[in-house]
């Protein structure tokens, strides 16, 4: 009876270890699409997400980044009316969490619909989509 029960609690500690080792989609704690960059943490976690941006003004992207290493690379892809515009890459400089702002310079934000993934690899982690005015 010992050796089944230890058994069975080894197998499921083996999984609890082989699941938190999977990887995690959920690394973006904050993602705000705004006319402005929020390169602090306390000022990004005040900051709301406005209904819409500006043309002719710079966009930023400032993401939040938690649970990764330093050296991970997040890449940006802009779409302005469903046309991609920009990919850029990031690395974190931080360990376990870091703020990357990525730029979308303003000769590239015009009147329409502005269209924001961020991905991990292959993987995309969220979508925004904005009205530009």
């Amino acid at each position: 009876m010992k050796k089944i029960l230890s058994l069975v609690l080894g197998a499921m500690l083996l999984m609890v270890i082989l699941a938190s080792c999977g990887g995690n989609d959920n690394t973006i704690q904050t993602c705000i699409i705004a006319n402005e960059s929020y390169s602090e943490k306390v000022d990004l976690e005040a900051a709301t997400q406005p209904e819409s941006l500006t043309a002719d003004s710079p966009a930023y992207a400032s993401v939040h980044i938690v649970e990764s290493p330093k050296g991970m690379e997040y890449t940006i892809k802009w779409y302005l009316n469903d046309t991609k515009i920009k990919t850029e890459t990031k690395a974190t400089e931080n360990d376990r969490q870091d703020i990357l702002v990525y730029e979308l310079e303003a000769e590239n934000v015009a009147t329409g619909n502005l269209k924001v993934e961020v991905f991990y690899k292959d993987t995309v982690l969220i979508t925004k989509e904005l009205p530009i005015k």
